[in-house]
């Protein structure tokens, strides 16, 4: 949904900063990956950035090395919204300005990402569907240790539009 959302503002190079390697980050490469592909556009491997989860200062180095890309993105995609903090730091130490000079998101729609300014442009979290199904599994674990099957369960988020993200076209 935030690819969706970046694209409809118009941008085509659209960066993305990712976590460690996780099967969560694994899941959000793949589909990071097939939008792109689906909308018809060609990601540079040089736009895919391993960073840190909820680390600033990873951030901030992964946005550096993006900016000074001959061919550099219009959107970066961070992987949380603290993360963001350094991304936001290294984009300003560069005399940049979001969204003027460079779009951004983040991930999570942490309270921070309300207080921003300006106002971060995230994918917010259903935290509450998120721990309900994860008790409902765990208890499902416990009752039946036996035949217990782990699975997947995607908790849809909801694109929380900030000012972050320049329309293009």
């Amino acid at each position: 949904d935030l690819v969706l959302h970046i694209h409809g503002k118009g941008h085509r190079k659209i960066a993305f900063i990712h976590g460690e390697d996780t099967a969560v980050t694994r899941f959000r490469l793949a589909i990071f990956h097939k939008t792109c592909e689906e909308l018809g556009l060609r990601i540079p491997d040089e736009y895919v950035v391993q960073g840190r989860y909820h680390d600033p200062r990873v951030s901030g180095l992964a946005t550096r090395q993006l900016l000074a890309l001959k061919n550099r993105p219009t959107c970066i995609m961070y992987p949380d919204d603290f993360s963001y903090i350094g991304g936001m730091n290294e984009i300003e130490r560069q005399g940049l300005s979001v969204p003027d000079d460079i779009s951004v998101t983040g991930y999570d729609g942490i309270y921070l990402s309300r207080v921003l300014r300006p106002k971060l442009t995230t994918l917010k979290q259903d935290s509450d569907s998120i721990g309900v199904q994860a008790a409902r599994s765990l208890v499902s674990a416990i009752d039946n240790p036996k035949t217990y099957i782990p699975q997947r369960i995607v908790v849809p988020g909801i694109v929380w539009e900030g000012d972050t993200v320049r329309q293009l076209l």
